[in-house]
């Protein structure tokens, strides 16, 4: 059969348009009744979609579906409009771009395409997912693609339409056990993109065992050293757990965690380092690193660090899980492997801080790790061993040791933060840990550590090797100088026994005649000559941000840094000078001497405050001082670093950034003494506390991560005028203030009242008011006391002249009681408001030495004077009158007792018949319990039944869904059942050999009968 003649479209007298060949077509394949027909039809239309997509699709769009729906038996037929229908909606790439790019672009065509099928009216979206479980290739291959290309153009709407099928998930996932790896591939495809940010179906696929069939697949492929299919794997595995609880608790239960270790561990002989030796990698074995192997190992390290993040409710049972199933090892493993791309060290690294950080048991397992590293100088092999050091000591080395000769400098910056992280995250919460660290910082001059190889050095010596000889070290990478210094700032942070440790340390050999010199101001030596010899800035920052941590909260190492006068000329000549000075090193100097003034309250100290403050106010000026600090606050290489610290950036996987010049730790120590050290550099020596108690001092750094208000970015400074109001301005009344962007300088004045009187006056008032309660306390006592008392006698003799007597006693009593207690209250509010005035009064006294303030102070201190005096008369006035009333109450009780005994004889048959009620009253309080008790008893007992009624009705839903479940599924088989039937009956009309079913047999033979009986 001639397919142009059947059509007319070639060899007829007048050549079709392609529009009413498709037209023809379209036509024919709705009309025809056979299916070679349709099927030649359509076999048309696909050849004229490629080329014709938007007529085919705007006139044989319908007529398409209408086939599939009707006709959906024949495979060749299926696959024709399955195929015509992928042309129809795939979107068109440019022919110069990749697939993947063009994959990108907007195609209206077929996005209007896309639109008409998922808006079909009989939702055909069900039957492409029922097309899912067809064993035909190429039936499931080419409806994965369409549902593909339906997800591109409207990816929303298709997810709506899935997860309304009963089944459509569960056929996605079963695409992942298909045994044809294109159809598996194009499902994991599929599956990414549809749980890209669908937490329903995240769900859903995850309860489907699809963690086993990704894992199961990861495996087969190689592991992470398999292809793009084991990316494609891990990045679905990340899709399903990514911001999703569920996923990650349903992940750990399901042992998902313990399988993480084996996608890490690579082969043994790639690392320099291992936990038993040093197997030796064989000849014929590629170790290199792929560009694929390093991406399938950072999507597995992003899943572990997912699963641990800080914050999250279930860190602490992920933590645990990991650590449970050994994934330390192989991430140390990883991050010593000096074949593999530093990206992935970095990670590695940064997974195992992950791990531990905040995690006890975790930091423990940490410190008892033992690793033997392999010594790289070959010439000594014969005569040294490798010796098993603490993982610490690796990691430390990582940090501030030599980079490998085949990655620069610049590179190998990622793996010493990773390190480094590693470190801070070992000892954060652990101050067991520090002081370790701490006890492992020896003088270097005792074991020649400077020249000694790594390999020989504890941890401490090598940070403090590298600090002093940071010449040699900032000639490789200015780096290691900077992150040892971070180093022994995490080791001092906040913890006064690793400062006192370290302060311990001098340089010098005594025995030759050498002075001791405290490390601390070997250090400050070191930095002065790096900043006389040009060195890399960041060398005299980190040394310099080291000393502020180490100074802080810490009198005694500020004595010791007192001590060489050649500290605080170089401080000042730095904070003085006008050019050729760094504007940063400017201020961390000038932030420096601010806690050297504040902290320098030891007794011992060489140069006492009243030695510092001219220096501060006269050779420095403290505006100079706050303007140089105002300056290194507002710095965009400050707010870059409190930007990193708070998240805001990230560099885990780029190079060095050129914008890091200070570190977490220092920029939280600025945040957090900020404001107490511009309050003290504008108080006098006598007014300064190390650790100030003020309430305007706390609160930290406004406008920065760690103390923004509420609504502010963090690590963004808020430009407003920043005022802090101290007093009132003598010119400008109440309303005026000093402002911090523009101190004044001025001497303080002392003040005329001293805090010590001050707060003894407070205690006195406490202690009167105190015995005032007491006071309270004895009258409210003795007229409960009495009230019994009088509640007897009046009956036994309403018209008592002494019962009268003691009700205007107790009247008169409670009279001179309110008295007092207004003139308590009268009292407090004059106290208060002189406290107030002695706040003002001093406050004024910092402000101003005006005169006029010096009087009014005067006229207070006579107030208070004659306040005390005042008081300690009233004081005296109720003593007597509480003697008095005491006297009073004593006697009104002996006249109440005797009137009680002389009545009590007249009324002994009414108090016999007044106990024969109590007891009458007792026995139905006691029955009334009884039926309390049985009541209560039976409350319990239908709150029992009702939970159990509540069960009862439960379960009969549940059976109600299920029997209603049960009948829609044989009312499914039935329709199946019929439907293959009329398949059957179709296929033998067609001439097809089928063999009758058994049901077709019973029917056959029940006809037969019939037959016979007739």
């Amino acid at each position: 059969m001639d397919f142009f003649k059947r059509y007319g479209a070639i060899g007829g007298s007048q050549p079709q348009s392609p529009t009413e060949t498709i037209q023809r077509m379209a036509d024919r394949a709705d009309t025809s009744t056979l299916l070679e027909d349709k099927r030649a039809a359509v076999l048309g239309l696909k050849g004229l979609s490629r080329e014709y997509k938007k007529d085919v699709g705007e006139v044989a769009l319908d007529t398409l579906l209408k086939v599939l729906k009707e006709d959906s038996e024949d495979h060749n037929l299926l696959k024709a409009i399955l195929e015509t229908l992928n042309n129809l909606c795939a979107r068109d790439s440019p022919g110069d771009a990749s697939s993947e790019a063009g994959a990108t672009l907007a195609d209206p065509v077929a996005d209007k395409f896309s639109q008409a099928i998922l808006h079909d009216s009989d939702d055909v979206i069900s039957i492409f997912l029922g097309l899912l479980g067809d064993a035909d290739f190429y039936v499931r291959y080419y409806t994965v693609q369409l549902l593909s290309a339906l997800h591109m153009c409207a990816g929303e709407e298709l997810q709506q339409r899935v997860l309304v099928s009963p089944t459509g998930v569960g056929r996605l996932v079963d695409l992942l056990s298909d045994q044809r790896d294109i159809i598996r591939n194009e499902g994991i495809q599929l599956l990414i993109a549809m749980t890209r940010s669908n937490a329903d179906i995240q769900k859903i696929v995850a309860f489907e065992n699809a963690f086993d069939y990704l894992l199961g697949i990861v495996d087969e492929e190689g592991g992470v050293r398999g292809n793009i299919i084991v990316q494609d794997c891990l990045q679905l595995l990340h899709n399903l757990l990514n911001y999703n609880v569920s996923n990650q608790n349903f992940f750990r239960e399901t042992s998902g965690i313990q399988r993480l270790p084996s996608l890490l561990v690579t082969d043994p002989s790639q690392t320099a380092a291992g936990r038993s030796g040093h197997p030796m990698p064989d000849a014929d074995e590629d170790l290199e690193w792929t560009s694929q192997h390093a991406l399938n190992m950072l999507v597995v390290l992003d899943i572990i660090r997912m699963l641990i993040q800080p914050g999250n409710t279930n860190t602490q049972s992920n933590q645990t899980a990991m650590q449970q199933c050994g994934i330390i090892p192989p991430l140390l493993q990883l991050a010593l492997a000096y074949e593999a791309p530093p990206t992935v060290r970095s990670q590695a690294l940064y997974a195992i801080g992950d791990v531990i950080r905040a995690h006890q048991a975790n930091q423990s397992l940490f410190q008892r790790i033992l690793i033997t590293t392999a010594v790289e100088d070959d010439s000594n092999t014969s005569s040294q061993r490798a010796i098993p050091e603490p993982a610490i000591v690796i990691v430390i080395r990582l940090a501030v040791g030599k980079h490998p000769t085949t990655v620069s400098a610049n590179e190998y910056y990622i793996v010493r933060a990773a390190a480094t992280h590693l470190v801070q995250a070992y000892v954060g919460g652990n101050a067991d840990a520090q002081l370790a660290l701490a006890a492992t910082l020896t003088p270097p001059g005792d074991i020649g550590t400077i020249t000694e190889p790594e390999q020989h050095q504890s941890a401490g010596s090598l940070i403090v090797s590298v600090l002093l000889d940071w010449r040699e070290a900032s000639k490789e990478d200015v780096w290691r100088v900077w992150y040892a210094a971070l180093l022994l700032s995490t080791i001092l942070r906040d913890h006064s026994e690793c400062k006192e440790q370290a302060l311990k340390i001098t340089l010098g050999d005594a025995s030759k005649g050498e002075e001791p010199f405290p490390l601390i101001n070997e250090i400050m030596s070191q930095a002065r000559q790096a900043t006389q010899h040009g060195a890399d800035v960041r060398v005299s920052i980190a040394m310099l941000t080291l000393i502020s941590v180490w100074l802080v909260n810490f009198p005694k190492g500020v004595s010791v840094f007192l001590d060489e006068s050649a500290n605080i000329s170089f401080i000042v000549e730095q904070i003085s000078g006008s050019t050729g000075i760094n504007a940063l090193v400017q201020g961390v100097a000038a932030f420096m001497l601010g806690l050297v003034y504040q902290f320098d309250i030891d007794p011992e100290s060489p140069m006492s405050r009243e030695s510092l403050y001219p220096i501060i106010s006269k050779r420095v000026g403290a505006d100079q001082l706050l303007i140089r600090v105002q300056r290194l606050r507002d710095s965009k290489e400050f707010q870059y670093a409190v930007g990193l610290a708070a998240g805001t950036y990230s560099s885990a996987y780029g190079g060095a950034p050129a914008e890091v010049y200070f570190d977490g730790v220092f920029t939280d120590l600025f945040k957090l003494h900020y404001e107490s050290f511009r309050a003290a550099v504008r108080l006098g020596p006598n007014e300064v506390m190390a650790n100030p108690s003020y309430a305007y001092l706390h609160g930290g750094m406004a406008g920065y991560a760690g103390s923004a208000a509420s609504g502010s970015t963090p690590g963004t400074p808020r430009l407003g005028a920043t005022t802090i109001s101290r007093a009132a301005s003598p010119s400008g009344g109440a309303a005026g203030g000093i402002h911090d962007s523009a101190p004044v300088n001025r001497t303080p004045a002392e003040p005329t009242v001293a805090k010590s009187e001050f707060d003894a006056l407070h205690a006195k008032f406490v202690e009167q008011e105190s015995q005032i309660a007491e006071l309270k306390h004895t009258l409210e006592t003795s007229a409960a006391q009495a009230q019994p008392t009088l509640d007897l006698a009046k009956p036994v003799n309403d018209d008592s002249a002494h019962l009268e007597q003691e009700r205007q006693l107790r009247v008169q009593a409670e009279a001179e009681r309110d008295e007092q207690a207004d003139e308590i209250a009268r009292l407090r509010t004059q106290l208060g408001d002189a406290q107030k005035q002695l706040i003002a009064s001093q406050e004024n006294c910092q402000s101003t030495s005006d005169a006029g303030d010096v009087a009014r102070i005067a006229e207070l201190e006579q107030q208070l004077s004659a306040l005390k005096l005042e008081g300690s008369q009233h004081e005296a006035n109720w003593q007597s009158q509480r003697d008095e009333l005491q006297k009073k109450l004593a006697n009104a009780e002996k006249q109440v007792v005797k009137a009680a005994a002389a009545g009590r004889n007249t009324n002994k048959k009414k108090e016999q018949q007044q106990a024969t009620e109590l007891v009458t009253l007792e026995n139905d309080v006691k029955a009334k319990d009884e039926q309390i008790a049985k009541l209560t008893a039976q409350v319990n007992e239908l709150s029992e039944k009702a939970k159990q009624l509540e069960l009862v009705d439960e379960l009969k839903e549940r059976l109600a869904g299920l029997e209603k479940e049960q009948e829609d599924l044989l009312v499914y088989l039935a329709d199946q059942e019929q439907q293959a039937k009329d398949n059957r009956a179709k296929l033998r009309g067609y001439g097809e050999a089928i063999p009758p079913s058994d049901d077709e047999g019973e029917d056959d033979d029940d006809e037969d009968d019939e037959d016979d009986n007739e």
